[in-house]
């Protein structure tokens, strides 16, 4: 009688290479940011301009700069709030994953646009627009997110999909409001994305968030509006 083999099961691939990945694409996309401006200060430095007349002349440079690093340096927090190196890695969780990265690399291309040319509607909706399609990719993330851990037996909060939506619908409005009167200064909106995201828990648009129960090991919120999972028990 032949002594069967059993083989192990396969691994289960999980999402820890994968953020790996999208940290260093993402943190070369921020230093990206900073190209156009290294331009300037050649010409400059071969003008023997001082520092208040480069920065006056390049004021709109550095004003995208900042501005697109603030929002890049924001899509990555929430994404690190978002996305657990445990969570199994799924084909429709990497492709929504790669098409948000591909958003976040468009942004030194609009932002060096930004800079460069004269603000009119085409060049905000460009900008914006990408903004809106990035933070819409993150909430679906956050959907899958928690899909894909609850059906493993994780842990994961039910409101994990709050931060990015409210960002969505903002930037959304920021958008609408930006091809009617073509301006970067509806981006202020961004700063009540604690508000609406604390409506949609509030009317359980994406759950409700529960108190932590005994010692407190429920799911815990940081100052930012980004969920932070509760660890898992011990065995």
């Amino acid at each position: 009688m032949e002594a069967r083999t059993e083989t192990a099961p396969a691994p289960v691939r999980t999402s820890e290479r994968l953020i790996a990945f999208l940290d260093a694409a993402i943190a070369i996309a921020l230093t990206l940011l900073i190209l156009p401006l290294m331009e300037s200060v050649s010409e400059a430095v071969d003008e023997q301009q001082t520092l208040g007349e480069y920065a006056a002349e390049h004021s709109w440079q550095l004003l995208a700069f900042a501005l697109s690093f603030v929002i890049i340096a924001m899509f990555w927090r929430m994404h690190h709030g978002i996305q657990a190196p445990d969570t199994p890695l799924t084909q429709p969780h990497l492709t929504l994953q790669l098409a948000w990265l591909f958003t976040i690399t468009v942004m030194p291309v609009v932002t060096a646009l930004t800079g460069g040319l004269d603000t009119d509607r085409p060049l905000v909706a460009s900008y914006i627009g990408n903004l809106a399609v990035s933070a819409w990719l993150l909430f679906v993330i956050a959907l899958v997110e928690r899909r894909d851990r609850t059906a493993a037996g994780l842990p994961v909060d039910a409101t994990l999909p709050a931060t990015p939506l409210a960002v969505a619908l903002l930037f959304t409005l920021t958008l609408l409001l930006a091809l009617i009167v073509p301006s970067y200064s509806w981006l202020f909106l961004m700063a009540l994305s604690g508000l609406v995201r604390a409506m949609l828990v509030r009317f359980g648009v994406v759950g409700r968030e529960r108190p932590a129960r005994g010692g407190g090991n429920g799911a815990a919120e940081h100052s930012s509006g980004i969920e932070k999972r509760p660890p898992p028990s011990a065995p």
